[in-house]
């Protein structure tokens, strides 16, 4: 147990923690009362940052992380932690979908599909996948990728199966907030076929209201953070 563990396990037995309040009560009274003013909102925004603090203190140590990671959630992808990755048999799939033009693309997804504006980028190849609602755009070829950008609207799309050498570090971009992925690789799961497809390395998941962003390249992190907000 690492000095850091063993301190917030002494701390955990020191705090005195209060009974639990009967909140069903409070929340019928508020219900029938009707909308309140704004102000009553600060409260719940102090103790979401403090909930936000203590999750970035837990995935700190590697034997809490494991507790995090496996309902942690980004949009369509989810992240669990294992103790090893599994081991993929045979050819590494991408499974993108069709191969569609970018208007059709669009014009599938029902949500606006972005594309990076970076200079030197050549236009992509799109591909669609209705089943996850996912639109990906490939920079080279599936045998030698160099950049895969793919959106996603469906809630539960993509699993990602982490390792403690898997390294996830919270980033937040504008109106996207996520994590970057590095150190170790992880795996590529998809849900809707119980079907693994291949092994990952650095990757930035983020997510706004409405879509998710996953940026797949051999790049740093703040490349990555510069493809993410070059999309348009």
């Amino acid at each position: 147990m690492s000095e850091l563990e063993l301190a917030l396990t002494n701390l955990g037995r020191e705090l005195d923690y209060p009974e639990t309040p009967d909140l069903a009560g409070a929340v019928r009274e508020r219900l029938a009362e009707g909308p309140q003013p704004a102000v009553w909102r600060r409260p719940v925004v102090i103790a979401l940052a403090a909930l936000l603090v203590a999750v970035a203190a837990v995935m700190a140590v590697p034997q809490a992380r494991s507790q995090v990671l496996d309902w942690l959630g980004i949009g369509s992808v989810t992240l669990h932690y294992v103790d090893d990755l599994p081991k993929i048999e045979g050819r590494q799939e991408f499974e993108l979908g069709a191969r569609v033009p970018i208007a059709e693309a669009r014009e599938r997804a029902q949500f606006p599909v972005l594309l990076p504006t970076l200079d030197g980028l050549e236009r992509p190849a799109v591909y669609y996948r209705g089943d996850i609602g996912m639109v990906s755009l490939l920079y080279g070829t599936e045998d030698e990728p160099r950049l895969l950008v793919s959106e996603i609207v469906s809630p539960g799309a993509i699993d990602k199966l982490l390792t403690s050498q898997t390294d996830v570090e919270p980033v937040r971009s504008g109106e996207w907030s996520g994590a970057w992925l590095s150190g170790g690789q992880h795996i590529l799961f998809l849900p809707v076929q119980d079907q693994m497809l291949r092994l990952v390395g650095s990757v930035l998941v983020v997510h706004n209201s409405s879509t998710t962003v996953r940026i797949e390249a051999a790049v740093s992190k703040d490349e990555a953070l510069r493809i993410l907000r070059s999309l348009k």
